[in-house]
């Protein structure tokens, strides 16, 4: 994994490399996101965190569903384009209206290798807090997606 360069508020850029075909990639962090998803340090409810649940759609939901309490919106999925591309606003546990933006796009390279690029980006929605939030997130996205959905990919293979 290769974090690209991020200057004030540019967008946080990470890229992945792997030996998977860019449909089963989409798949995995899709239809797998509450497999992948690392609940117990990156949720809101912690250890009454049941689930986050991606629903595979334009228009669709991610949601953290908790233990004895309502569900908390994450964000909503605005493009959809299997084996290709997913971008969703992104607001975990804040107002729908402070979101920012990821956009994780699925693709092969000259090797035939599929690389997957997420970018979160729109920091400018969020006020104030960007500089900290995006300073948070940088370190987050590293564990979360190049650990965490990189070593899922690795491992749903076998």
């Amino acid at each position: 994994m290769t974090p690209l360069k991020n200057p004030d508020l540019a967008p946080i850029r990470f890229e992945l490399t792997m030996a998977i075909d860019p449909e089963d990639a989409f798949d995995a962090f899709t239809k797998g996101f509450g497999d992948w998803w690392p609940t117990d340090s990156h949720s809101i409810s912690k250890k009454d965190c049941l689930a986050i649940v991606l629903d595979p759609a334009a228009g669709g939901e991610i949601v953290e569903h908790v233990k004895g309490k309502d569900d908390i919106p994450w964000g909503r999925i605005d493009i959809w384009q299997p084996g290709e591309r997913i971008a969703f606003t992104w607001h975990p546990g804040w107002d729908a209206g402070d979101f920012t933006r990821i956009d994780v796009r699925f693709g092969l390279n000259d090797f035939g290798r599929c690389v997957i690029r997420l970018e979160h980006g729109a920091w400018e929605n969020v006020g104030d807090i960007a500089p900290a939030l995006r300073d948070g997130y940088l370190s987050g996205w590293e564990f979360v997606f190049g650990e965490c959905f990189a070593n899922y990919l690795r491992t749903a293979r076998r």
